[in-house]
């Protein structure tokens, strides 16, 4: 085993914690907050947002395209090393970017919001989903293909 071989071990590990964190949230998280009422759903969002800053939960969240690239640098030229670096650019872009561009500034706005909660959930929910639902799609897409690079 080379560095390549455990930097894309690393790689596969932390994208399927990231990519099953978000998941989970779209399997099972959010379904069952979305069957709570609106206090509770803007309570509960408002302290798990807080209580996900912390190292265990965003480590797998951004640092999977640091061993994939680079790994993929390793072995640039083979397909092996063009598939890990598509699966840290994909996971990059349909993770790292959707969560700090889309997801973080509305639980950002949900946390500073005073309207009725209510209001507040109707400007967070859906849209904080189906971003959800694109980062989710992009991890299972870069797990792919990270794991079929290390069969390749």
């Amino acid at each position: 085993m080379d560095l390549s071989d455990i930097l894309a071990v690393i790689g596969l590990v932390l994208l399927a914690l990231g990519g099953g964190t978000f998941w989970s949230f779209s399997t099972g998280v959010m379904p069952g907050l979305g069957r709570t009422d609106d206090d509770m759903f803007v309570s509960a969002m408002r302290s798990i947002n807080r209580a996900v800053v912390n190292p265990l939960f965003l480590l797998p969240i951004f640092l999977p395209p640091v061993p994939l690239v680079w790994a993929g640098l390793i072995d640039t030229g083979s397909p092996r090393g063009w598939m890990l670096v598509a699966a840290g650019v994909v996971f990059f872009i349909g993770a790292i970017i959707v969560t700090g561009a889309g997801n973080v500034p509305l639980n950002n706005a949900l946390d500073a919001s005073s309207s009725p909660s209510a209001v507040s959930r109707a400007a967070f929910e859906r849209r904080w989903n189906v971003l959800n639902g694109v980062r989710s799609a992009a991890s299972v897409g870069a797990i792919v293909l990270a794991a079929v690079a290390l069969v390749v």
